[in-house]
């Protein structure tokens, strides 16, 4: 049986990845995963999908598409949605 994409795609909790992990997800690349891995050093996990948004790079489309790829915050993935 074939895998969707969705199946075939590696789950990535954006509170907990590795700036290489972070990388290693096409649309977010070296530079963004390295100004996320930055800003949650300096403060403290993302409480929701909107938070990511003080990152330099992170917009409302690039952060869709995140979510659309399986990425997660760690359980935290219904708050902050009704911004949008």
């Amino acid at each position: 049986m074939p895998k969707t994409s969705k199946q075939a795609a590696k789950t990535v909790n954006i509170n907990s990845a590795s700036q290489s992990e972070l990388a290693s997800l096409q649309m977010v690349g070296a530079t963004r995963a390295r100004d996320l891995v930055s800003y949650r050093q300096k403060n403290g996990p993302f409480e929701n999908w909107n938070g990511l948004k003080k990152v330099p790079g992170f917009s409302s489309q690039l952060i869709q598409d995140l979510k659309s790829s399986g990425a997660t915050l760690g359980g935290k993935e219904e708050e902050g949605e009704e911004e949008w």
